[in-house]
């Protein structure tokens, strides 16, 4: 009997630490210029429980050869998908993950930033760096604290709150998808700080009487706090 009890024990606590969410990437297609870019297959994407995440290629994955060709997550910042793949790779906010054969079965996975909220990705793109050539791009339904477990331990509760975009200009849009009670401050190289933002929700920010510069932005909510580096041009 206490063997049952430990082997269902640990069988738990196996569950719990390398307990993930999956997400299936799809609509698939876009590239009408040179349609045998366009990639088929299977394609899913798994938030891990150690700050990882993890783009799967089926064995029925298929595209054209390239001669560099690399996947990546991208968050579309309010662009639609025809304006994603119009954009050049450099000036998308995305995480990369690497290079992909043409067909078969392959994994990637890659530690999520400290200054990135998955819950603001949900773009899946494959392009080909070497010569800033969009291939294709789909979508998967983004992770959020109400659909993914893994999104409300203490190391993701603050990933539901992100600003964009960085560089900013005169303005500053603050992402709040949980509506989490929190505050935002900004403060200047100095320490000092020089704006302050409670109640945050999905709204923007005037930043306009702030100077070009590095500010350090700080996001407090439900007792924890991140700080992310915000230059303003």
């Amino acid at each position: 009997m206490k063997k049952i009890l430990l082997f269902t024990f640990l069988s738990f606590c196996f569950y719990q630490i390398n307990a993930q969410c999956t997400e299936t990437a799809s609509n698939f297609g876009n590239n009408s210029n040179i349609p045998s870019y366009n990639v088929s297959g299977d394609i899913s994407v798994t938030l891990n429980t150690d700050d990882t995440v993890t783009i799967n290629l089926g064995s029925n994955f298929s595209t054209a050869s390239g001669p560099d060709v690399r996947v990546y997550l991208v968050n579309p910042e309010g662009r639609s998908i025809d304006q994603v793949k119009n954009t050049r790779i450099a000036n998308l906010t995305n995480i990369e993950f690497g290079l992909t054969n043409a067909r078969g079965a392959q994994s990637f996975t890659q530690a999520i930033p400290d200054d990135v909220s998955i819950s603001d990705y949900g773009v899946v793109l494959f392009y080909c760096l070497q010569f800033n050539a969009f291939w294709d791009i789909g979508t998967y339904t983004a992770f959020t604290s109400s659909s993914c477990a893994v999104l409300n331990t203490e190391n993701f509760i603050l990933d539901t709150v992100s600003f964009y975009p960085n560089p900013a200009k005169s303005n500053l849009t603050i992402s709040n998808t949980e509506n989490i009670n929190g505050e935002i401050r900004i403060y200047n190289v100095l320490g000092k700080q020089v704006l302050q933002q409670s109640n945050i929700s999905n709204q923007t920010i005037d930043i306009s009487n702030l100077n070009s510069g590095i500010y350090m932005l700080t996001i407090n909510a439900d007792g924890r706090s991140k700080t992310q580096k915000l230059v303003i041009e």
